[in-house]
């Protein structure tokens, strides 16, 4: 049975360009349009290039070793292990400081940011910087008299806002990875998300302060554009959600969703170029992976992470990965439970197992498996299975835009 669902989740997880501040030092001197050197083949940083990649870093060379380290603000990490500028022309919004109290979690949060924009804007990156715990973040954007009202933090459910509406109404822009303080969706050259004109971004923030102290902070969110006669490739989003997880107590365990996706498509071709992959869990996750499923490619591994540690792990893929042929997507999640007690999905404590997407389709679509039936056993690895339920639609890229303002 189809039927409509949230098109994100509630908190967020991120994407696959790299970041940070601390590699001022390795790229002083540089101007904004340079390129750090690549890492040189033989040098100490190239046995663990791939593992600082994964958490959208560099490798650099100390007194006590090579270490990984982020890109300083405005640039993100290539696969060459270079910082590079994002490029594009830059927009900026910082939002209000909000104060979150020692051991609170706040939920139900929306953020929005009125563009003005007279003209469609192409975004081809995505920088978020926040300290204010934000423990995930998911954000849309929508003509600006979908939501109204003043700009800055409001309940979300004063606005009756929805993440599914919103998609419908707008796109997907963004989701953060698991707390996150830095981190840069970048897709490759030539390939961007539209933002109508006139448009708001709005995001929905899931706030957790594990600390005893009160924390105070702010989120700066800025966009990256291209013109539109540099973009070639435009970009549709898709979610895939284990939604029905059961992660029994005192065992290791794999939920694995296996999702058909080829009949979604017009004239039944999966006609879908990868771009982009966001995985989000929680601190038990000990791996997340996702798979081609049919197909001459199948069992192709397209994300394969270990362990958890709050840091940015979105992919980007340049080349985009081909799809055509495939029959679906296959992902799952491990898990270590050290409770008495099991675990399902949600926030807080509870455990997540899900992912953002882009690729050049079509379509959107949303699949969520909600049951968790055993299905065997790998080693001492516990496996479970679900049906999963696909709603898909049809990618409108000319959605029109707000009103002009007065």
């Amino acid at each position: 049975m189809k039927t409509h669902r949230a098109l994100l989740h509630v908190r967020l997880p991120r994407p696959v360009s790299l970041f940070s501040a601390a590699a001022f030092a390795f790229i002083a001197g540089c101007a904004d349009s340079e390129v750090v050197d690549p890492l040189a083949p033989a040098s100490p940083c190239a046995a663990m290039l791939d593992q600082c990649l994964v958490d959208q870093k560099i490798c650099v060379e100390g007194a006590k070793g090579p270490r990984c380290e982020v890109c300083p603000e405005g640039w993100y990490a290539t696969k060459a292990g270079a910082c590079e500028s994002i490029g594009g022309s830059a927009m900026a919004h910082d939002f209000a400081d909000f104060t979150v109290k020692g051991g609170e979690e706040i939920k139900g949060l929306c953020q929005s940011w009125t563009l003005n924009n007279p003209e469609e804007l192409w975004v081809n990156a995505v920088e978020l910087t926040q300290d204010v715990v934000s423990h995930h973040s998911n954000w849309t954007f929508v003509p600006s008299n979908q939501f109204d009202g003043p700009d800055g933090v409001w309940p979300c459910s004063e606005r009756n806002y929805s993440q599914f509406e919103a998609a419908l109404y707008g796109g997907v822009l963004y989701a953060q990875s698991t707390q996150a303080s830095h981190e840069v969706q970048k897709f490759p050259s030539g390939a961007a998300v539209r933002v109508m004109p006139y448009a708001r971004i709005i995001g929905d923030v899931h706030l957790l302060n594990t600390t005893s102290a009160d924390i105070t902070g702010h989120a700066k969110l800025s966009i990256y554009t291209l013109p539109e006669e540099e973009v070639k490739v435009k970009l549709a989003p898709f979610h895939l959600d284990y939604h029905g997880l059961d992660i029994p107590a005192h065992a290791t365990s794999r939920f694995v969703g296996e999702c058909a996706l080829k009949d979604e498509f017009p004239s039944n071709e999966m006609k879908m170029d990868l771009y982009y992959i966001l995985p989000h869990t929680h601190s038990m996750a000990s791996r997340f992976f996702v798979e081609v499923m049919g197909g001459p490619l199948d069992g192709t591994s397209l994300l394969n992470i270990e362990g958890f540690n709050a840091e940015a792990r979105g992919r980007q893929y340049d080349p985009p990965v081909s799809l055509l042929g495939a029959t679906g997507l296959r992902f799952a999640c491990e898990y270590t439970n050290p409770r008495s007690e099991n675990v399902g999905w949600g926030f807080g404590d509870q455990e997540m197992c899900e992912l953002l997407g882009f690729a050049a389709m079509p379509i959107a679509f949303e699949s969520r498996i909600s049951t968790a039936e055993p299905a065997g056993q790998d080693g001492d690895t516990k496996v479970f299975k679900g049906a999963c339920d696909t709603v898909a639609f049809f990618w409108d890229q000319n959605k029109p835009g707000g009103p002009t303002p007065p």
